[in-house]
């Protein structure tokens, strides 16, 4: 009620101070009002005196028009590549894979078991050339899948005509992991393996271009809404079959995992929009995913990473709108449900991506965010935030650095060497001085949110570890804090995306964590310009009034920030500006510290409204 009087102008506030809270608290009260816990829908359409004109994808998205044109060509480039392969068709061709089909759809329906018939079978498959010519092993699969998914679609089955009697597609993806597993061309055990890989990658393949190309010849033919079923279903029963436990594929199960990998990530959601909603289906199941996270070394997260940076990629440029239609609404639910399930099964997947995640999540996706930062290491116990006087520096966790598996340097190239050198021993005193154009996009005068996300954390690694080893003791004397100083000249939108990359590493409990929080609390305290001070409470405070899960490490920064006299928070105007924003702050206040610590910090506020 109290925000709510802010978003629809009915605040007793200055009316410049109530217009500049009023969208980002029109976006916390939707985030707030818009789910139960950390399963929460995106911000619904706001207000229209409140709506920006929506900007096209291209506009929104982090990527650029360059590489968002690539990808939105992948898959017409897929069905040229496809219909000009089909050209070199002999005229019985499809005949014969019918043919080859029906007798398959016969052997497995009368004799499934007769290991006799299987050989027959197979032989046949050989004499066409599967498995022996890669030219015929892709005509065989392409010509199958296409007649199969043909079938399953001109055979609606049901008294409404909407489902679809998917038999011949289950009889048909038997047969994938039967020749899967029947090849062998002898030679050493490596070699088969090699081999099998080979012809589930062709098989694969030739599947996802079918996909593309059916989806290109819908567009073309204004079909409509394309229907995803029947591919859905076809690359589904792959993923379970393929990926099932065995005793002959378990040797090869890496291989495997990284063949499907690859598939998915070919036909992302940017480059086939009408199979978003299968595709993730197809990522975050049991049969893959877990399997893909749970291998020995990083390739497995690895891939994942790739696969989940592919559904944040397509969801960036539509979250950024304050209009999202149902279907994004929906997608954008069903992502933040797979990555609540990666926060509980595999927390140090997120925790050691949080940088890359983050670089691709809007700024006004708070909760999305909250929840990846808030992954804490499996085995790693850490202290409630809650505690009263919680010595946070003594805890033996904030001299051990986490582990980063994002690739941090990327986006410094441009300025690593200058960087570096005055990182080093202040070399390059110009540096800091004309730091802040080189942090622009190429021709603009906009942030590069993932470059200061990058920045950030690469000068706070070397902050630390300068701190660890030499003489110096006080924050303010070293060079890391003089960049990061700098960051703040930035104009109001750019030092919002810098005190959210700050914020983006109070996480658990870890030597980023203890100086991130200093880092923030500093800046609070020793920079003069008052507006800086507002965004910090600001950037803090946005997280916190959401749903669980919060951050450790921005529990414990927002309650020493308000708890410690030194920061004198409840004596800034900002906090006492209007009786709505100040009972926002007495709330928080109430949620966030102990008993005691309540009633001496809120009589604070009470004398300073006096």
């Amino acid at each position: 009620e109290l925000m709510s009087n802010v978003a629809n102008g009915r605040s007793q506030a200055n009316p410049e101070f109530a217009q500049s809270l009023r969208k980002p608290i029109l976006r916390m009260l939707e985030e707030v009002r818009g789910a139960a816990g950390a399963e929460q829908q995106p911000r619904a359409a706001i207000g229209p005196s409140a709506v920006k004109k929506p900007t096209t994808v291209e506009q929104s998205s982090v990527l650029s028009s360059a590489s968002l044109a690539s990808l939105s060509n992948g898959s017409r480039v897929a069905a040229m590549s496809l219909e000009s392969f089909s050209r070199n068709d002999s005229p019985n061709a499809k005949q014969q894979v019918t043919s080859l089909l029906d007798s398959w759809i016969r052997v497995h329906s009368e004799a499934a078991s007769n290991e006799k018939a299987l050989a027959q079978y197979l032989l046949l498959l050989q004499q066409f050339g599967v498995g022996k010519t890669e030219e015929q092993t892709e005509r065989f699969f392409r010509l199958a899948t296409q007649i199969v998914v043909d079938a399953v679609m001109k055979s609606p089955n049901g008294s409404d005509g909407k489902n679809l009697n998917y038999t011949v597609i289950d009889i048909y993806t038997r047969l994938i992991p039967m020749i899967f597993r029947s090849l062998n061309d002898g030679g050493a055990p490596e070699q088969v393996a090699i081999q099998r890989i080979g012809l589930l990658n062709k098989a694969l393949g030739v599947t996802v271009r079918c996909m593309m190309w059916d989806y290109e010849h819908n567009k073309k033919e204004g079909g409509g809404a394309w229907d995803q079923r029947a591919w859905f279903r076809l690359l589904l029963n792959l993923t379970v079959d393929m990926n099932s436990p065995d005793e002959l594929t378990d040797t090869m199960r890496p291989a495997i995992l990284g063949v499907f990998g690859t598939a998915f990530h070919v036909m992302q959601p940017l480059v086939v929009p009408g199979f978003a909603f299968a595709w993730l289906e197809l990522i975050s199941h049991r049969s893959f995913l877990p399997n893909l996270l749970l291998m020995d070394d990083d390739k497995g997260s690895s891939v994942a990473h790739q696969l989940l940076v592919d559904m944040l990629l397509f969801l960036e440029p539509h979250l950024r709108n304050s209009a999202l239609t149902p279907a994004i609404k929906k997608l954008y639910e069903g992502t933040l449900r797979v990555v609540v399930v990666l926060l509980h099964d595999f927390p140090d997947f997120l925790s050691g991506y949080h940088l890359s995640l983050c670089n691709v999540i809007p700024e006004n996706c708070v909760q999305l965010r909250n929840v990846i930062l808030s992954a804490v290491p499996k085995g790693m116990t850490i202290p409630d935030p809650f505690t009263p006087n919680l010595q946070v520096d003594s805890l033996p966790e904030t001299s051990k650095s986490p582990v980063i598996l994002s690739n941090v340097l990327g986006p410094l190239q441009s300025l690593r060497g200058d960087l570096d050198a005055f990182l080093k021993d202040r070399q390059r005193s110009d540096f800091v001085a004309g730091l802040l154009p080189r942090l622009f996009k190429p021709g603009t005068r906009e942030v590069d949110a993932p470059r200061v996300n990058s920045l950030v954390l690469y000068v706070g690694m070397h902050g630390i570890n300068r701190l660890q080893n030499s003489q110096v003791k006080s924050l303010g004397q070293t060079p890391e804090l003089e960049i990061l100083q700098k960051l703040m000249e930035l104009d109001d939108h750019g030092r919002y995306i810098s005190l959210n990359a700050i914020a983006n590493q109070l996480r658990f409990a870890s030597s980023h964590t203890h100086y991130f929080s200093c880092v923030m609390l500093f800046l609070f305290s020793e920079v003069k310009n008052e507006a800086v001070k507002e965004q910090v409470t600001r950037v803090l405070l946005e997280r916190l009034i959401l749903h669980r899960p919060h951050p450790w490490g921005l529990l414990i920064t927002f309650i020493e920030l308000i708890k410690n006299q030194r920061y004198q928070f409840w004596s800034h105007p900002f906090v006492r500006c209007a009786t709505e924003i100040e009972k926002v702050f007495e709330s928080v206040a109430r949620s966030c510290l102990a008993p005691g610590s309540q009633r001496s910090s809120l009589a604070i506020v009470g004398e300073g409204s006096q």
